[in-house]
């Protein structure tokens, strides 16, 4: 079995790549240790309600999953845009949801006019805004966080109602330790090109085509995507159910232990969190181990409540809302998902999607499930009067499952490759490197079945 490639992990960075091995004709066989693939992707279907346990979407603008599409049978005709003529996002101030001012790009204003009119900023902070404008173009030496970076260009308020409740979705983590380069890339380089992250933006909008939903997603839930893959390579690629335990290099191989039993092969792919992936390469890779050890994860807890429609007393008019470190008790955010994928819940119904992250998820961890519950309900009623009970809920608990690209990630990466370089054989697949969405993870999956298809001739 030398000859195929070992892949540790079955989330969608592993199906991906045995998928693109397999366009190659290159046999591979994944060791998953749960008993169903996907990983954080999995999709319920509930009275005719698909509520996703992890990720809802993925970015337009990225497009290895539109690619994916064109290719496999199960997502023809699956892509679907998010409801945008329904689409506003409300954020938490003083206990109550305001609007998010119309044309933000990320805490930046497309538009001056509605950030004019919004009561989501202080007269004060809007000013700081305008005057971001005269910045001059600099070239820094060294990364910073996104907190210096937000607060140098436009104060603490914007900071705190703004960057960090919507990177909190995201990463789960803290605005004052994420790496401005790793995580903002495009604002960076308008600093670097245009001093003002304003006229940046500004101009990007002018020279993009108009149109589009911002976000993307799969009719039947994004559960279809893993799905199509796993059928795509079925009968091609061998799916061992059991821990990766370790992994030796002797020669040319590397070996695997799963249980009882020792995989070898020319060419293993470790598709895990970066920590799991630390624990296998502690003895085998020493250097490698050390840097991803050091990469810092983030846990969340995901909640579908299913109420009735009429029974909320609310318009749900938008996406959601999220809710700022200093106004948090439990939520981090809410989706109002009958608004942003309306094909997603059976009429009459209404489902709100918590999330809940960081410190929040942590001290959650072991609380039963109606524990947790009793305090989204807290949450939805005091701030969205919602009183009433739910029909049912799903709930699914993610410990450790969100990279943090903190200050000096770009370098860590950089130290990784060159690690990797004296493992001939030895790859790295995941969101913990350079990007953290699904598209992100087909893309560093195409690369790297590239790489071993190079290495194999």
């Amino acid at each position: 079995m030398a000859e195929r490639v070992l892949i540790i992990g079955g989330g969608v960075s592993g199906l991906a790549t045995a998928y693109f091995l397999s366009r190659y004709a290159i046999p591979a066989t994944i060791v998953e240790k749960s008993n169903r693939t996907g990983g954080l992707i999995k999709t319920d279907f509930i009275d005719g309600c698909r509520l996703e346990a992890g990720p809802d979407s993925f970015i337009a603008t990225k497009p290895a999953v539109s690619e994916l599409a064109q290719d496999l049978p199960g997502l023809k005709g699956q892509i679907i845009g998010s409801n945008d003529g329904a689409r506003r996002i409300f954020v938490v101030r003083n206990g109550k949801l305001v609007p998010m001012p119309h044309g933000m790009v990320m805490m930046v204003p497309g538009e001056w006019e509605p950030l004019r009119q919004s009561e989501l900023l202080s007269e004060d902070a809007k000013r700081r805004i305008a005057e971001e404008t005269k910045s001059k173009p600099r070239e820094r030496q060294e990364d910073i966080s996104v907190g210096q970076l937000v607060e140098e260009h436009f104060g603490a308020e914007v900071l705190e109602y703004l960057t960090e409740p919507l990177l909190c979705g995201v990463y789960g983590g803290d605005t004052e330790k994420l790496s401005a380069e790793s995580v903002l890339p495009r604002f960076m380089g308008y600093e670097r090109k245009y001093g003002s992250l304003v006229k940046g933006v500004q101009q990007e909008l002018r020279d993009k085509p108009k149109g589009g939903s911002l976000f993307l997603s799969l009719r039947d839930g994004m559960q279809a995507l893993t799905d199509s893959l796993a059928a795509a390579i079925a009968g091609r690629v061998s799916i061992v159910h059991g821990e990766a335990a370790a992994i030796a290099r002797i020669g040319d191989l590397w070996h695997v232990r799963v249980g009882n039993e020792m995989l070898s092969a020319k060419n293993v792919a470790l598709c895990c969190p970066a920590h799991v992936n630390a624990r296998l390469l502690e003895s085998s890779a020493p250097p490698v181990a050390d840097e991803l050890a050091a990469i810092p994860y983030s846990s969340a807890i995901s909640a579908m409540l299913v109420y009735e429609r009429s029974a909320l007393g609310h318009p749900l008019d938008g996406f959601g809302f999220l809710v700022p470190r200093g106004e948090r008790k439990t939520l981090a955010a809410a989706t109002w998902v009958n608004t942003k994928f309306p094909i997603r819940v059976r009429p009459g119904l209404a489902v709100l999607r918590a999330f809940i992250v960081g410190r929040q998820a942590v001290e959650l961890a072991k609380a039963s499930d109606a524990e947790i519950v009793s305090l989204i309900r807290d949450d939805y009623r005091r701030l969205m009067g919602i009183a009433a009970q739910p029909l049912f809920h799903t709930l699914h608990r993610w410990p450790d499952s969100m990279p943090q690209y903190v200050v000096g990630h770009a370098q860590r990466v950089s130290n990784l490759v060159r690690h990797l370089e004296e493992y001939p054989g030895l790859f790295l697949v995941g969101n913990a490197f350079d990007g953290v969405g699904i598209p992100d993870c087909l893309r560093h999956a195409r690369q790297t079945a590239q790489h071993i298809c190079e290495r194999s001739v």
